[in-house]
């Protein structure tokens, strides 16, 4: 099972989100921040799963899980990620060092500013550390 499987993110609702539970009315969601609220989210409501997005690249695209992964690796402090989210130029400079060849022309700051913020608050419930099943590698090798 895939470590981001149950983990949402709901445009026009900050942050990422567990799913708790699903049913025709919608979903229970339990917010992945400081105080982990839960919430019920419509059936019409349009949510995310993390496991599906893929940043551009300039060959390809590339698998939220293999960003994580590689900002879990490079060992960077939450302040300096946090940091880096204060201006164009710092956010820039994060990415280039996580992703060397996103492509300019189709991520923009604010998907940048967003990614490093799900990580900061998934840091403490996922773990980055662990290895994907063969048959989810193979898939997000070839996303």
């Amino acid at each position: 099972m895939h470590p981001l499987h149950q983990i949402v993110q709901v445009p026009g609702n900050g942050g990422v989100h567990r799913i708790i539970t699903t049913s025709k009315q919608g979903y229970i969601l339990q917010s992945i921040d400081t105080e982990q609220r839960r919430w019920h989210a419509p059936a019409q409501t349009k949510v995310a799963a993390l496991e599906e997005i893929a940043i551009y690249t300039l060959e390809d695209q590339v698998p939220l899980w293999n960003v994580f992964r590689k900002l879990w690796e490079l060992k960077l402090e939450d302040s300096a990620i946090q940091e880096s989210l204060g201006n164009e130029v710092d956010t820039k400079a994060m990415f280039e060092r996580i992703l060397p060849n996103y492509d300019t022309g189709r991520v923009y700051v604010s998907d940048m500013r967003k990614v490093l913020r799900w990580y900061l608050a998934l840091k403490a419930v996922v773990d980055f550390g662990a290895e994907l099943a063969d048959s989810e590698k193979s898939a997000s090798e070839g996303a």
